[in-house]
């Protein structure tokens, strides 16, 4: 993994910075890269899924390293909301609770901004995301309150329906 420095943190806490990036150097980077196909199942080898043009880039970076990776938008599905589309790290990094605390970093921020609702977004074959939504205190939603668009391969989750 790399080493960066702080410039560009969009938030930090809980011993985690989310520091902003572009697609293109997450992408590039094959640790980072497994850790979003594992996003989609365990062992994924096809095709990442599409991210919204509009969706922000942010290295998951503890103790000066790049360990994972969060792609989030805001303003959707409406506007005062944000989806989480991705929270994934590099699989040499598990193990720690890294990710539950860039989620909780991410919603903080989130509502400093003034996002009133975050969703995050699981694709279906992730046994391991789905039970980690779950893990850190969001249900699943219910089919009326799913993102228009869905093609079915998802679930869509929130904290307690409405955070």
């Amino acid at each position: 993994m790399t080493t960066r420095s702080s410039s560009g943190v969009w938030a930090r806490g809980l011993g985690i910075s989310l520091v902003a990036a572009d697609a293109s150097s997450i992408l590039g980077n094959p640790s980072l890269h497994r850790a979003l196909a594992d996003g989609i199942e365990h062992a994924f080898e096809g095709p990442l899924h599409e991210f919204p043009g509009d969706a922000e880039w942010y290295l998951v970076r503890e103790r000066s390293e790049d360990v994972g990776v969060a792609v989030v938008q805001r303003d959707a599905p409406v506007a005062g909301e944000a989806s989480l589309w991705a929270v994934a790290i590099a699989p040499e990094h598990r193990g720690r609770a890294t990710a539950t605390k860039a989620v909780l970093v991410i919603e903080r921020r989130l509502k400093r901004n003034g996002i009133d609702r975050v969703i995050a977004r699981v694709p279906r074959g992730n046994g391991r995301g789905l039970y980690f939504m779950l893990r850190v205190g969001y249900t699943p939603l219910p089919p009326e309150e799913t993102p228009p668009g869905d093609d079915g391969d998802v679930t869509w989750f929130a904290r307690g329906g409405r955070n």
